[in-house]
């Protein structure tokens, strides 16, 4: 290749990346008047290989020229964009080792383009490459502004030369709210120097044509669309077809929470398109029962973003039959089989969607009606029918202690008290065969209590005297 075209093509590629962050930076995840303020640091690498010709010109000439013409015509457009520049690898001899040899040599402030460009004239590269201690201090170049939008490029054509390990700062930009993973330029570099810096954030490097195509077509992409997102709630077949369920976007960071949607689906049945800020890292949680989460969601700046969670979903239908005004507001006790915990409480009558799986419930008829791995399937409704309770009215003859109990198993299990009665009462009972224990209180004696066989009848009433 010509140095003519390796030159345009470097440019061209790096001013696109600096245009595709600004496009990212002006989408509207904010309106316009109150957006905050965007800090773009650049950390230029000034080591000694920088010196070495690329074609007829020096590496650090050709980076410093687009840097600096870039800037440039950013800050004439864009107000809300503030730049700063650190540089490594230009205060010492590369003989001397030095591997703290990085200064930022210009602060933040607007309208700095000419100082940038200023300062860069006066730098020559000669000494180590020590990127990973220059990453971790230009986290302190940042002002404290909790709500400003941060990120870094990397400009260099070699490799850590000072055993750092720069893998390990992910964590470190997210506890900093620095935006994005940091944009790496890569000036000629070889096939395994990339993969190094894959962990660290989006790599860019130009080598040849073809290569300068396939970045612009993802750039313009980018630049033509907004950072926006749908989430696709998936049924059992792996369909985006579930919707009408709450979700939170939290910070996965601070956990705050971020945003609040009832999931929908547009006329063409798909996800509605959301727009959200890419300078955070997310957690997902849709209020699906029960909760569905993932946590850690990246968005990729200026791109469409798709998030997926398996929530197939079926229906929990509690019906009850003839219900009498004592269980006008009965209700369901909902826990994942063989489980303790309590994931909701439905009320009779009405329908409650599930994730697909196996259930126990707990109807809080007298007695209790208990179901054990109750199957919800996807897009099925499991309609569960309780019987209408028949009437049990006790009437004493004298006062004493009554209680109610069935038998299961040659086991008597008490399921009403009647304490002290002294009066007629009624209990509502589910239809069943029970038996009324009963002693007066006068002459208290445990030989003189009795007990008498009953039959609950659905939507009638049973009477004994006691």
């Amino acid at each position: 290749m010509k140095f003519s075209q390796l030159h345009s093509t470097t440019l061209l590629c790096f001013s696109a990346i600096l245009f595709e962050l600004f496009s990212i930076f002006s989408q509207p995840v904010f309106a316009q008047s109150s957006r905050p303020i965007t800090r773009i640091l650049f950390v230029l690498d000034a080591s000694g290989s920088m010196k070495g010709e690329w074609n007829g010109t020096s590496k650090f000439d050709l980076a410093k020229k687009i840097l600096g013409s870039s800037i440039d015509s950013i800050s004439r457009t864009n107000q809300k964009v503030e730049f700063a520049l650190r540089v490594f690898g230009h205060q010492s001899p590369r003989g001397a080792n030095n591997c703290k040899d990085t200064k930022l040599e210009v602060s933040f402030s607007r309208g700095n383009a000419a100082a940038i460009e200023e300062r860069l004239k006066q730098i020559h590269p000669q000494g180590q490459t020590p990127i990973e201690f220059s990453l971790t201090e230009s986290l302190n170049d940042f002002p404290k502004d909790s709500i400003a939008i941060n990120a870094i490029i990397l400009i260099t054509d070699g490799n850590e030369t000072c055993g750092g390990n720069f893998c390990d700062l992910t964590s470190k930009f997210e506890e900093k709210r620095i935006a994005l993973r940091p944009f790496i330029v890569g000036l000629g570099l070889n096939d395994s120097l990339k993969k190094k810096f894959e962990c660290l954030g989006s790599f860019y490097d130009v080598q040849n044509e073809d290569m300068l195509s396939s970045t612009m077509r993802i750039v313009i992409s980018r630049v033509l669309n907004p950072t926006t997102c749908q989430i696709n709630l998936l049924d059992a077949y792996g369909n985006p077809t579930e919707t009408n369920v709450e979700m939170t976007l939290y910070d996965h960071n601070t956990k705050i929470i971020r945003y609040n949607f009832i999931h929908t689906l547009n006329a063409r049945g798909t996800p509605d398109t959301l727009t959200l800020d890419p300078k955070y890292k997310y957690d997902l949680e849709v209020h699906s029962i029960p909760a569905v989460r993932k946590e850690g969601i990246e968005l990729v700046p200026g791109t469409h973003n798709i998030i997926a969670a398996e929530t197939p979903q079926g229906t929990l239908e509690i019906r009850l039959e003839g219900a009498t005004i004592n269980f006008s507001s009965l209700s369901c006790i909902v826990r994942p089989a063989g489980e303790n915990k309590i994931l909701f409480v439905q009320d009779a009558n009405t329908s409650q969607h599930f994730l697909t799986g196996n259930y126990d419930l707990e109807i809080l008829t007298l007695p209790r009606t208990l179901m054990q791995n109750v199957r919800i399937e996807e897009a099925k409704t499991n309609t569960i029918k309780i019987p209408k309770a028949g009437t049990l009215l006790a009437t004493p003859s004298e006062a004493g202690v009554a209680s109610v109990f069935q038998e299961k198993e040659n086991h008597l299990v008490k399921v009403y008290d009647f304490y002290s009665i002294k009066q007629q009462k009624t209990v509502n009972l589910q239809p069943g065969n029970y038996i009324v224990v009963f002693r007066p209180d006068k002459f208290k004696q445990a030989e003189r209590t009795r007990q008498i066989a009953i039959q609950i009848v659905s939507g009638k009433t049973s009477s004994i005297r006691l």
